[in-house]
This record gives structure tokens, C-alpha cells and sequence, in this order.
């Protein structure tokens, strides 16, 4: 992942979406990648880290991705919506 920008590689679970195909969303502990998968091999879009993703403890926050929005949520109190576009 390196090769790609990407110094701390961490994944818990991996998203695809019916909106965006060809693309990854890798849920890390710290922090969301969003992927490019091309044959040429992976190209990082984006990387959200933020304070819905912070908080400490494997699984704590969780993601939701729609047709042009990432929606980070961190019970009780943290929604946040980026702009995928």
C-alpha cells in the first residue's frame, strides 16, 4: 500500500457499492480509504480521517455509503457526511 500513499494499513472490513462500481471503500481502524480499482492495479481517491473515526476501540463507529456520500456515524452523538463527488 505504500506505493499507493498509504503509510498505515489497518482493515476491518471492506465495502463495495452498487453506486460507485470499481470502487473499494476499506473500513480501517482509524480511518476510511476509497479505492480505484483499475488493471493497473489500485489508485487511492480519497482518505477520510476525522473525529467520527477516532474514537478508540475496534468497531466503534460504523459507515454507511450512498449515491453520493460517505456518512461516518460514532454513537451517540457523531454523524458526519462527506461529498463523494
Amino acid at each position: 500500500m505504500t506505493n499507493i500513499g498509504v503509510k498505515y494499513f489497518s482493515p476491518v472490513d471492506v465495502f463495495a457499492s452498487e453506486f460507485h462500481p470499481f470502487v473499494l471503500f476499506i473500513q480501517c481502524i482509524d480511518r476510511v480509504l476509497i479505492l480505484d480499482m483499475t488493471r493497473q492495479g489500485p489508485i487511492k481517491l480519497a482518505e477520510f480521517q476525522s473525529p467520527a473515526t477516532q474514537e478508540p476501540g475496534l468497531y466503534k463507529w460504523q459507515m454507511a455509503i450512498a449515491r453520493g456520500e460517505l456518512i461516518l456515524i460514532n454513537p451517540p452523538n457523531i454523524i458526519e457526511e462527506h461529498d463523494l463527488d
